[in-house]
């Protein structure tokens, strides 16, 4: 009888450390939704660049000062000079940009291992990095767009009129910022639907830059979200998103007033291939398995243990 309860103490203590090893995983971290590892070169592990490269990302997510969502800093000299830029969406506060920068720039590096230039993005954030100058420049390459696919509007010519006259004026709008922010968000109706839109540039860019920059980027419209409800395309120095729902808060304390007053992929991202990430897929896998075959041990220890004490009641 002692040996049971000993062995059932026992159980009791491997689920806890089970427990409490499961807490202490890291948190899986959010998949890109976009990114592309630039073929213009690489680096060489544990090299000057790649030391430097993690050095200014790091730099940039741990940056309590700037709170507008954008940087750009470069580190290193000569050769071994890194340049990055990070962009958060305007409407977004500065804790949860630092947030989205942070695990962009880990998974960037992680999935473009290497490569002295990248650039990806997840839903609040762009950061990009590359070792020549990429400040003050209206780039156009490489891009992206991501479209809601559950369905398409059915009068696709005056859904179009009104998003483009809608990103039209928005992108004039986020054009005239200043050197902190240019964007600018609204809404228009048309017959059927009210199209909300959220545009936004760099901000080093000038304002005719800006403007360019965005009225190039709708002109992908065409090729990827035509008769849909919702999408965005992404520039290296712009980008924007229409839905016909709010997306936006308008409300976040840290952004000023503008100058006026479910999605599919177009690029894939690859798994996790380094040893870090197969590391917490093996946990992620065991630790279930082994809390399963302990907690059925310890159920058979207490029910054999429970049927000792009857027995001995019964005697």
């Amino acid at each position: 009888m002692a040996s049971s309860t000993f062995l059932f103490s026992l159980c009791l203590l491997f689920m806890k450390v089970l427990a409490l090893a499961k807490a202490q995983q890291p948190a899986e971290q959010p998949a890109m939704l976009y990114k592309d590892c630039v073929g213009k070169g690489n680096y060489t592990t544990n090299s000057t660049y790649h030391a430097n490269l993690n050095k200014l990302l790091t730099s940039i997510y741990t940056n309590t000062e700037i709170n507008n969502g954008f940087y750009n800093f470069s580190y290193g000299e000569d050769a071994d000079t890194v340049y990055s830029i990070a962009l958060c969406r305007p409407d977004i506060r500065p804790d949860d940009c630092r947030s989205c920068i942070r695990n962009a720039s880990d998974s960037l590096v992680r999935n473009c291992p290497n490569f002295v230039e990248a650039i990806g993005g997840l839903d609040n954030c762009m950061v990009r990095y590359a070792n020549r100058s990429i400040f003050d420049r209206m780039e156009q390459g490489p891009y992206f767009w991501v479209y809601d696919d559950r369905s398409n509007v059915s009068d696709v010519v005056g859904f179009n009129q009104s998003r483009m006259t809608l990103l039209g004026m928005l992108s004039d709008q986020a054009a005239e910022g200043d050197s902190r922010y240019k964007y600018a968000m609204g809404q228009r109706a048309d017959d059927r639907k009210i199209i909300y839109a959220l545009v936004q540039c760099t901000p080093d860019l000038s304002a005719s830059a800006c403007r360019d920059c965005l009225y190039n980027a709708s002109g992908l419209i065409p090729q990827c979200c035509n008769a849909r409800p919702g999408g965005r395309v992404i520039y290296p120095s712009c980008n924007f998103r229409y839905e016909i729902y709010s997306f936006y808060d308008n409300s976040t304390n840290s952004i000023p007033p503008p100058p006026d007053s479910t999605l599919t992929n177009s690029i894939p991202s690859p798994p996790a291939s380094t040893s870090q990430g197969k590391k917490r897929n093996v946990v992620v896998i065991i630790v279930p398995i082994a809390g399963s075959v302990i907690l059925i041990a310890c159920v058979c220890i207490f029910l054999r243990a429970r049927k000792q004490k009857d027995s001995s009641v019964l005697a």
